[in-house]
């Protein structure tokens, strides 16, 4: 249950701090690119909303697989008590 608790934690800051910074990369792209570097960490402004549109969807994929170990672990649960 341990891992399921920290997958779904981890899930969370991906999908936060990735939109977050995606949105910061869409905001310098529509003003001043040459802000990228220095805000962003990257290069250009399309490398920074790349990956941060990929550490969301590794985010959203993390927190189906906790999601699925959440469920599996209720169900063994629930068998396990109507056994007794």
């Amino acid at each position: 249950m341990f891992f399921t608790k920290l997958g779904r934690v981890i899930a969370w800051l991906l999908v936060i701090l990735g939109g977050f910074r995606a949105v910061l990369a869409f905001a310098i792209a529509t003003t001043d690119q040459t802000m990228g570097p220095r805000y962003l960490g990257s290069s250009s402004t399309g490398h920074a909303i790349d990956m941060s549109l990929l550490c969301v969807l590794i985010g959203v994929a993390v927190g189906m697989m906790a999601e699925i170990s959440r469920s599996v672990a209720a169900k063994t649960e629930a068998i396990k008590q109507e056994l007794k």
